[in-house]
């Protein structure tokens, strides 16, 4: 039977998908370990394996000293992995388990330590905002990554997996790996701009809080089931192979998705005096763009139901 190894300090999460997605035996295993047989051992980072048997490893930050980088956790490390040999990476988002939003204050900022932190603290000191220099994030609302270069992209992560907002620099590659400005968090290209951007989104409750609710649904899209398959893939072309659905399994989710909208599927576009217009293919049921707004409002309300108490 064909068998893997999984050294030891692999994180829990992993060694569960991959004994679940691969079609043979699974062993954890140590540096001081002699057997062979293997196929190949899977590691992170710098965690040590057997000699003479073949690694994969799933690389998350810049400093690991290993040669084999066969998946890493951001795009930024894909140069590196190539220079060190990996013919054909593959990136898998590192995943972060989603937890509740802490208790915070009104207006308390984290610092992350780096080159521009002292700036940045004194900036909000004198637009009367409260922070805190600090080497992780906590109960915050809002945290600020000081980091113009790579800074380490589990810094950044967790703090987004706790629904607070991330304000990092342009120029450092792990914040842009990972926020999308507007979007998940905010980006600045100077501290006097980061400390704008920190002061306005203060002011601004409902924009911090959806900012906080779309970076933690960014990182719900990271699991380590995409890490697993993207080690086991044979034959690397560069990315996971996808898993296909069935004909009744994709029909079901296409209705999921489209939820009250679902009788409009299959429509017709016309074009009439109101503009473009959808038909039913069955009916005679027509939507102009002029009735937008009202089925906007039909959406949200169908979407969001009962105020959220979180």
């Amino acid at each position: 039977m064909k068998k893997i190894g999984i050294a030891q300090g692999v994180p829990e999460g992993l060694v569960e998908a991959l004994t679940s997605r691969y079609k043979g035996e699974v062993e954890q295993v140590t540096s001081a370990n002699q057997k062979t047989g293997y196929e190949f051992v899977v590691a992170c980072d710098d965690l040590p394996v057997p000699s003479g048997v073949p690694i994969r490893r799933y690389v998350t930050h810049m400093d690991a000293v290993s040669s084999e980088w066969s998946v890493v956790a951001a795009r930024h490390l894909l140069p590196e992995a190539l220079r060190r040999g990996t013919q054909r990476p593959i990136v898998a988002p590192l995943p972060v388990k989603s937890i509740k939003k802490c208790s915070q204050g009104d207006a308390t900022v984290a610092v992350l330590s780096g080159k521009w932190a002292s700036e940045i603290s004194a900036g909000l000191i004198q637009h009367g905002i409260d922070s805190e220099e600090t080497a992780e994030a906590g109960a915050t609302s809002l945290v600020i990554d000081a980091s113009p270069e790579g800074s380490g992209i589990h810094r950044i992560r967790f703090p987004m997996a706790a629904e607070i907002p991330v304000v990092g620099l342009a120029s450092n590659p792990c914040a842009t790996d990972t926020i999308r400005h507007g979007s998940n968090g905010l980006l600045g290209s100077s501290v006097e701009e980061i400390v704008l951007l920190a002061g306005e989104l203060l002011k601004n409750k409902p924009e911090l809080k959806r900012l906080g609710f779309e970076a933690r649904a960014t990182l719900a899209e990271a699991s380590w089931e995409r890490v697993a398959r993207a080690l086991l893939q044979q034959g690397r072309v560069g990315y996971p192979e996808l898993e296909q659905l069935g004909g009744a399994a994709k029909y079901y989710r296409w209705v999921e998705r489209l939820g009250h909208a679902t009788e409009w599927k299959d429509g017709l576009l016309l074009d009439n005096v109101e503009g473009l217009a959808m038909r039913q293919l069955s009916g005679d049921r027509q939507i102009g763009l002029k009735m937008r707004e009202g089925l906007r409002k039909k959406m949200l309300e169908t979407l969001i139901g009962n105020a959220d108490s979180n």
